[in-house]
């Protein structure tokens, strides 16, 4: 039924026989007064067995005490967690080993010359991470010259390509 229509309903929807409550109390009376029904009957039907109440107290205690004597094994025991941390190292590693992807560039000295020129690393610099590599040859050494302008003027205009710098 639908609930816009549930304010319309006058009737309850229980209905009882004629006149049964204005002989209800005389029809009660006289199956009280009958004793038809209760002669037949010699015994309530409920029996509880000998010294129950005795007994009953001794008997929840033991049951009581039978639950806390049960073994209680823990989830999260060491030796549990040996294994889940084992299978979860070696999953890792299996991901890591044969799952990995293989998107390195190859190094080409263009990039080694622009990170050099984007660093600001000084000669000083330079010489001390060359030499923590091991790159350096035996018989290499690193003089340190002074230069002015002159002198840098007068080497580049010796050696070097002029087509080659204004490129």
């Amino acid at each position: 039924m639908k609930e816009d229509k549930l304010h319309n309903i006058n009737s309850t929807g229980f209905k009882a026989p004629k006149d049964y409550f204005e002989s209800f109390d005389q029809k009660l009376m006289q199956r009280l007064e009958e004793d038809t029904s209760i002669k037949g009957i010699t015994a309530t039907g409920f029996n509880v067995p000998k010294d129950y109440f005795d007994t009953v107290e001794a008997k929840i205690i033991d049951k009581v005490n039978e639950e806390n004597k049960t073994k209680v094994i823990s989830l999260f025991s060491r030796k549990n967690m040996y294994y889940v941390s084992g299978i979860a190292a070696s999953l890792l590693l299996f991901f890591a080993i044969f799952i990995n992807t293989n998107n390195t560039e190859e190094l080409s000295i263009e990039m080694v010359e622009n990170y050099f020129i984007d660093s600001d690393l000084d000669t000083y610099d330079l010489a001390e991470l060359l030499t923590e590599a091991d790159v350096l040859e035996e018989d290499f050494t690193l003089v340190e010259t002074n230069y002015s302008e002159e002198n840098l003027e007068e080497y580049l205009l010796e050696n070097a390509d002029i087509e080659a710098i204004l490129e």
